[in-house]
């Protein structure tokens, strides 16, 4: 019987564990001692690997979406995952949806990355907290509806060593530190400077029931951020200088957006950035390609347009039935401008 036959049956849990990380071991000797030693030595505790034990690995594969393909990229995620579950503590293993939710902070499966817990090793004594109440079924639907908005705050606010409070803290004030960082955040959003934009582009959505709607200031841009539960408030020095546009694709009949696109803007050059779902899910192929589909729309119209016209600080970006207005706007303020402009010059001749 060879080494992985003998594993195979005697430990069938951690085979899809040793799939992962097979690449990255030594041929010889026992298959789950090897794996053991090799763990250990990269900082997995022996308590995670008694979880492991206990509650298999299969959980691993569902989160490689999250990682960026490279040399040897499955062993290294194994590793990266096992660190990121370690952190919510060792009692029990992390549910997939909150350890997902934590790794949407650095990257989602639309916008993947190489490794997150060198990333979020900071919030390892929250997370540790956070571990603790998702084992209580009262408390876990709660955290379940919050965990992207902790999270959030948490990447912001948290700072190393700032978890000596924790043992004391209940989830319910936490969450009303959460729910009062919310309500600054709109409250600064409300009262930002006006975004520089004047010029219209038309985007026309082709998924039916659906419209693309440009966010057009800071307050929309949270608004969208908190809906879809992402974090693109954090384009919001971007967006207001013209370099960055998002877009939301919307029901025409209203409710909660379908995806948040992410647009690149330079002169007339539009690049998509990325489109992602509620908490950073992964978009369904229809409206990943309806999103690259847009930025290419975005892209020929900048192009078409008058060298005069295409200064990232003087575009504004509408739906389709909103052109005809924002145009109107436009040739209004640009009416304005000629006339302001010949005054100055009357007055400089005289």
């Amino acid at each position: 019987m060879s080494a992985e036959q003998r594993l195979i049956k005697e430990t069938p849990q951690l085979f899809a564990l040793y799939g992962l990380l097979k690449d990255a071991l030594p041929h010889e000797g026992e298959r789950a001692e090897v794996m053991r030693h090799h763990l250990m030595r990269k900082g997995v505790r022996p308590s995670m690997w008694r979880l492991l034990h206990r509650d298999g690995s299969e959980w691993m594969t569902s989160m490689l979406s999250f990682y960026r393909r490279k040399a040897l990229w499955k062993a290294d995620a194994a590793l990266d995952l096992l660190l990121l579950a370690q952190s919510f503590g060792t009692q029990s293993l992390v549910p997939g949806w909150l350890l997902q939710v934590l790794m949407s902070q650095c990257a989602n499966p639309n916008r993947p990355s190489s490794g997150y817990h060198t990333k979020l090793n900071d919030l390892d004594q929250l997370n540790a907290r956070l571990g603790r109440w998702v084992q209580y079924e009262q408390l876990e639907p709660v955290l379940r509806a919050n965990a992207q908005l902790v999270f959030q705050w948490a990447n912001t606010q948290w700072r190393r060593g700032s978890g000596h409070g924790l043992k004391r803290l209940t989830l319910q004030s936490l969450l009303r530190v959460v729910a009062e960082y919310e309500a600054r955040e709109r409250a600064r959003a409300m009262i930002s400077e006006p975004w520089r934009i004047s010029v219209d582009l038309m985007l026309n959505c082709r998924l039916e029931g659906y419209e693309a709607v440009v966010i057009r200031n800071a307050l929309e841009l949270w608004e969208e951020g908190y809906a879809m539960r992402h974090c693109a408030y954090e384009h919001f020095s971007s967006c207001a200088s013209g370099s960055y546009l998002v877009v939301s694709l919307r029901p025409v009949s209203g409710g909660r957006p379908l995806a948040t696109v992410g647009i690149r803007r330079m002169s007339d050059l539009a690049m998509f950035h990325q489109v992602t779902g509620f908490a950073n899910q992964a978009v369904r192929r229809d409206v990943y390609v309806e999103a690259r589909r847009l930025a290419g729309e975005l892209n020929r119209q900048l192009k078409d347009r008058p060298t005069h016209l295409k200064d990232p600080s003087l575009i504004q970006v509408g739906s389709a039935k909103e052109a005809p207005l924002l145009l109107q706007e436009h040739r209004e303020v640009s009416a304005k401008t000629a006339q302001r402009n010949a005054n100055t010059t009357a007055l400089s001749v005289a």
